[in-house]
Parts: structure tokens; C-alpha cells; sequence
């Protein structure tokens, strides 16, 4: 096996185009490469393992004391030759000499490309078994399609720079780990409000994916978040969008009442320690 070498943002086209025969169920497009994984300022190591054609993949990235394996993936013709071994143990080396004390696989938000591994990604769940990883958690995405999405019950509007002054005070006290996501989306243009009570992003961090949203606690039974997701979903129709994915999806009661939203995929989270 050839040795891994670096990765770089000019290299999110070739990344996005490997993902189309290695992740079957995450084809990325380079803007969600490059939001998802490229634009996060933490310390972060790409690598990739060449062949004659691209092998392997992997990004890791630490915060503080806390490391992830962003992305792994092995081109199927690759497999069991020991190249994501490789990678992981790359990339965990490079976490522990920046002060991690564990690294985990999803949750690395607010800039993240999956919740987790699919739990249908065998290989995945085998090597990181073998690896010394135990599964911590899990999360589920819903798929809306967007055909006939009904109206907002109330009125939303893009938000702006004075929105976003607006409600980033009660989003700072109740949903701290929600800002960044939500500055991202207002400055890309992917965010929708009701007043200063509620907002609604998508494509932050992978185009075709809604979130995060929420709405000022106690305003829950106005049909404010209904709203804004509606909003959203409609604007994202507008976009040429047929059917998408709520990411990290918690509140399926209101996801299916409110959109007819169904289960679509389950990740299980892997945490190791040092």
C-alpha cells in the first residue's frame, strides 16, 4: 500500500466524485464537501491513498480535547487490504497529539457530513469493532418529499443580519450548539424566520439536508416551527429539491404531523478512549 498524502480544499471535486462508488448512500457534492468538512477552522487532517486511482479517504478533526473521524471511506475494489485500518490509525494518532482524549465517530458538529455510521455500512462497523470502538448513541434522518408540501400557517421570510440580531439571544441561551449553524445558514441565504420566535436552516453543511431549526421556548403549540419548516422545505422545493433529508431528527411526532416526514436512515455513533 502506497503511502496516505495530505488532502486540501482543491481536492473537494475529487472527493466528491469518489464518494458517487464508495458511500452509496452519502453521494456529496463538493459544495457539501466543502462546507461539511473544509470550511470547519478547527485543526484538521485529510488523507487519501492512491493506486493508480483514489483508494481511500479519510478526515479527522479535533476540538479540544475531544477528536473525530469526520469521514473514512475505502473504494469498494480496495476493501480489506488494511487501507482504512491505515487511515483510522493516521488519523487517531493525529487527534491524540493534539491533546484528544477520545475520538468519536459522528457528532462532530456544527461541521459534520454524517450523524453517524448507516447502519447498513457493514465493512464500517467491522473495522471499528476491530479497532477498539463502542457504539454511544444514535440518530435517525427523515425524507420529505417536496411535491405537494403544504402552505406555511404563518408567515416566514428569508432572514437577514437584523433577524439574525434578533434572535440570536434566546438561540445563544437555549441552543448554544445551534449558532453556528444557524450564522452559517443567514450568510449563505438558507434561512427562514417567523418574527424573532422561530427559524429554519438547510444546506449548511450538506446541500439537500434541513436543519437545525427551532422556535423561543413556550411558543410551541403557535405553529411557529410548522412554519418555518414549511418555509424552508418550500424554498428548498424552489431550489429544485424533490425529496429531503431532516438531519438528526428528534421530534418525529411534529416531523410527520407536520410534513408527513418518514424514517430513512439510522446511524449508530463510536466513541474510543485514549
Amino acid at each position: 500500500m502506497n503511502d496516505p498524502v495530505q488532502l486540501t480544499e482543491a481536492d473537494a471535486p475529487q472527493i466528491a466524485a469518489f464518494t458517487r462508488v464508495s458511500c452509496p448512500y452519502d453521494l456529496l457534492t463538493t459544495t457539501s464537501v466543502r462546507r461539511s468538512i473544509f470550511a470547519d477552522p478547527d485543526p484538521q487532517l485529510g488523507l487519501a491513498v492512491y493506486d493508480g486511482g483514489l483508494d481511500a479517504v479519510g478526515m479527522g478533526i479535533v476540538r479540544e480535547n475531544r477528536g473525530w473521524v469526520k469521514f473514512l471511506a475505502v473504494h469498494p475494489a480496495s476493501r480489506n487490504r488494511g487501507i482504512g485500518t491505515r487511515l483510522l490509525e493516521e488519523i487517531e494518532a493525529f487527534c491524540r497529539e493534539r491533546g484528544a482524549s477520545t475520538i468519536e465517530i459522528g457528532t462532530s458538529a456544527p461541521y459534520y457530513v454524517v450523524p453517524g455510521i448507516d447502519v447498513r455500512s457493514m465493512e464500517a462497523a467491522v473495522l471499528l469493532n476491530k479497532a477498539g470502538y463502542q457504539r454511544s448513541d444514535e440518530a435517525i434522518n427523515l425524507s420529505v418529499p417536496l411535491r405537494d408540501l403544504a402552505d406555511p400557517p404563518l408567515d416566514v421570510h428569508h432572514a437577514g443580519d437584523a433577524d439574525l440580531a434578533a434572535i440570536r439571544p434566546w438561540v445563544t441561551e437555549h441552543f448554544p450548539h445551534w449558532i453556528n449553524e444557524l450564522e452559517r445558514g443567514v450568510a449563505l441565504g438558507n434561512c427562514v424566520v417567523h418574527r424573532d420566535l422561530g427559524f429554519a436552516c438547510w444546506d449548511v453543511n450538506r446541500e439537500g439536508w434541513f436543519g437545525p431549526v427551532a422556535t423561543l421556548p413556550g411558543n410551541g403549540e403557535r405553529g411557529i416551527g410548522t412554519s418555518t419548516l414549511r418555509g424552508a422545505l418550500q424554498a428548498m422545493r424552489g431550489r429544485g429539491y424533490e425529496r429531503v433529508d431532516i438531519a438528526w431528527a428528534t421530534s418525529l411526532d411534529f416531523y410527520a404531523k407536520a410534513v408527513g416526514a418518514r424514517i430513512s436512515r439510522v446511524f449508530w455513533g463510536y466513541r474510543k478512549a485514549f
